[in-house]
């Protein structure tokens, strides 16, 4: 186990998650599954951090303001039983010889939907307006009709079944995969509870935060379960605050735009490529974390170039408007 590699499979995460969103929090999984930690262990780490990356509901209490709380703690205890069904399956795909083949086809499966569903939103954005102005999101990818409307909030749409899906498909989703994260919640809030976007944002993160500690609880007997654990989850978590704090530096450029969705599309059609190439190619795994981190390395870049210019170009035209506006006086 080489440090410097999981310090920039870390750095990637927390710079692509501060900066590009929920859904980059699939990046930090599947290079651990290819270095060769234990499903449970690499999972674990996954859960670790995206556990972390909520920890901004303790000093940023507002982001909970418009969250239906009863509602997040229902579904965040409802989800316990099925956290442990899903690490037990997880457990199991562990002592079966192509039981990490099952788990990367399942990650390219996610990473190819997550850029097929961006490059839908960046032809929604374009032809309808930016994010902040049109809130919802595009129509389904694979159905055309939602269960309910979002935004249409109504107590008939938050019942014990509905709660009890979204428990179920959380949880599950936590144990076996790691995926503890908003990509995967606010999409099913929306469209079987009826919140808005901004409600679902803010229970799904007072949610999170609870089913992020239970599941790092039942998980963290398993992360230190192979030589050599202490400084390679201490290098991976360094390299993702790192990432983190180094992507808030630029959060006042942050574009406001549709080009974060090409990034995305590109980032996940990419990744599959190389989880699936790498596995059908039998290349060696510190080749294929190379090639997961190259892929992450050009949508940093492309997210950082692409901010500074639109930043410097807003610059120049503020100025190039002084003129104009000292002759309107």
């Amino acid at each position: 186990m080489i440090p410097a590699v999981f310090f920039l499979i870390g750095f990637a995460g927390g710079f692509l998650y501060r900066f590009g969103g929920p859904a980059y929090q699939l990046l930090i999984i599947p290079p651990l599954i290819t270095s060769g930690l234990p499903l449970p262990a690499a999972v674990g780490g996954g859960i670790f951090l995206n556990a972390a990356s909520n920890l901004k509901v303790l000093y940023h209490p507002q982001i909970t303001r418009h969250a239906y709380k009863r509602v997040g703690m229902t579904i965040a205890i409802l989800s316990l039983p099925f956290i442990v069904t899903g690490k037990q399956f997880l457990s199991r795909l562990n002592v079966l010889p192509g039981g990490s083949a099952v788990l990367i086809f399942l990650f390219s499966t996610i990473f190819v939907i997550t850029a097929l569903i961006a490059a839908s939103r960046y032809r929604h954005y374009h032809q309808f307006g930016y994010e902040d102005e049109n809130p919802l999101p595009p129509g389904g990818l694979f159905w055309k009709y939602p269960l309910t409307a979002p935004g249409l909030t109504s107590p008939r749409f938050i019942t014990i079944g509905r709660v009890s899906l979204v428990s179920g498909a959380i949880g599950l989703c936590t144990g076996l995969a790691g995926l503890n994260t908003r990509a995967v919640l606010e999409p099913l809030l929306m469209y079987l509870m009826g919140l808005s976007r901004q409600q679902a944002r803010a229970t799904a993160f007072f949610t999170l935060y609870l089913v992020g500690a239970f599941a790092a609880v039942i998980f963290l007997s398993d992360l230190f379960t192979f030589s050599g654990a202490e400084l390679t989850f201490g290098s991976l978590c360094t390299g993702y605050l790192t990432g983190y704090l180094y992507a808030r530096r630029l959060e006042r450029y942050k574009p406001q735009n549709p080009e974060k969705s090409i990034f995305l599309a590109w980032w996940g059609l990419s990744s599959a490529a190389v989880l699936i190439g790498s596995r059908a190619a039998g290349l060696a795994s510190l080749y294929t974390t190379a090639l997961m981190f190259g892929s992450a390395l050009v949508t940093m870049l492309g997210l950082t170039l692409i901010t500074l210019y639109q930043a410097r170009w807003n610059e120049a035209l503020s100025r190039s408007n002084v003129p104009q506006s000292f002759k309107s006086l």
